[in-house]
């Protein structure tokens, strides 16, 4: 038997009534959110949920969004110790002779890692990108396979890399046969992005937020190539991309301040394939403009909140009283009605005080799972007198 705190009734009676008095939106409305990527995906932060997609786990060429794990793993083998920010590069012939997107690297100049990490980063430079691998990696053959060692480590299934760039490989013997490239999907920037942003949030958004890179000690001053940070103050980040047959690519996420209606969040986006920059900048702020005017990030439930009560076997002198593990927090949309529910372990005595004995779900009409937490005891139930086992006896 369960007894169910006030707190706990009334928050169910008014998911009830919500559920009846907010409108819904058509499919056809939300298929029209993104008009313009070949495939998109928009997820939260703190949960992961996907707000929004399409055709997220389409395999496509990445372009310059391929610098993302690049600068990741220049992250990671700085905070390893494998190498140090300050380290001094020198710029050799194979690093100055990369083409397209430039840092504008010259044979013989000597710059640090942290200012290569802003050109890969913020002008997009494929010539940084090399010099990266090649410090790194010793070589970058070698930066590769840790690029996609990384990629499988982190939970991007249908990612693979040939290079650390995003720049197509054409062979020279035969110019027509298709370039080798850098394949992903959307979900998996989005599982790359958020990745990130939830270990590296600082070190990530000190040089993707910055909408100017200035370097005075090589004379070079260049505008971020992504053009969302000037436009919403917001967005921090992340990537841009382009390469004929990538299209127009960009990864990108705007922090969610807590509001009357929000708790802190992010909201982590990627657009791939568009025809144009523009129809790319649209695609991305519609995706912005819906995740933002159609999703709450709300607390559900706090630690140590009371649920109720269980009683085994049916008898008080067997009582536990049941409360929350931890914070439950869920993204939810407006016009969703959200379901609980409650499901207990085989519990067996003695229990101690912090024991779980079964789980909370908060989950949507389409069974989808917003959000769970454990029940765990509140007291101990350890000494159980001789005239309470006959009576559970008898229970069975």
């Amino acid at each position: 038997m369960i007894i169910l705190t006030k707190k706990v009734q009334i928050f169910l009676i008014l998911l009830i009534i919500i559920s009846f008095i907010t409108p819904s939106i058509s499919y056809g409305q939300i298929s029209n959110v993104d008009k313009f990527s070949k495939s998109s995906i928009l997820i939260d932060q703190y949960t992961g949920r996907v707000l929004y997609e399409k055709n997220p786990d389409e395999k496509r060429p990445l372009a310059s969004l391929s610098k993302m794990m690049t600068f990741l793993i220049a992250i990671e083998a700085i905070n390893n110790k494998e190498v140090n920010k300050n380290d001094i590069i020198v710029v050799d012939k194979d690093i100055a002779k990369v083409r397209g997107s430039s840092y504008h690297l010259k044979v013989g100049e000597k710059v640090p890692l942290i200012e290569l990490m802003k050109g890969l980063m913020i002008v997009s430079g494929n010539d940084a990108a090399v010099a990266i691998s090649k410090h790194i990696g010793k070589s970058e053959e070698n930066f590769v396979k840790i690029m996609n060692k990384r990629a499988q480590e982190i939970g991007m299934k249908n990612t693979s890399f040939v290079n650390c760039n995003g720049l197509p490989i054409y062979s020279l013997a035969d110019p027509k046969k298709p370039p080798k490239e850098n394949i992903s999907t959307a979900r998996d920037i989005a599982i790359l992005g958020k990745y990130m942003m939830d270990n590296y949030e600082k070190e990530v958004t000190a040089i993707t937020d910055m909408q100017t890179y200035t370097y005075s000690d090589r004379g070079f001053c260049k505008n971020n190539t992504n053009g969302l940070l000037s436009i919403i103050p917001e967005v921090d980040g992340i990537k841009t991309g382009y390469t004929g047959n990538a299209g127009y690519c960009l990864a990108f996420s705007m922090k969610i301040n807590e509001d009357d209606k929000n708790l802190e969040n992010r909201l982590i986006g990627v657009s791939l394939g568009a025809n144009h920059k523009n129809k790319r900048m649209q695609a991305c702020l519609a995706m912005l403009k819906y995740g933002r005017e159609n999703f709450t990030t709300q607390k559900v439930m706090s630690k140590d909140d009371l649920i109720g009560k269980k009683y085994l076997k049916g008898l008080d002198e067997l009582e536990i009283t049941l409360e929350s593990e931890d914070d439950l927090i869920i993204v939810k949309k407006k016009d969703e009605n959200i379901n609980t529910q409650i499901t207990f372990k085989e519990i067996e005595l003695p229990i101690k005080k912090g024991d779980v004995l079964g789980v909370i779900k908060y989950y949507n009409d389409d069974g989808v799972v917003l959000g769970s937490d454990n029940i765990i005891s509140r007291n101990d139930l350890c000494d159980i007198s001789l005239k309470t086992r006959i009576k559970m006896i008898f229970k069975n």
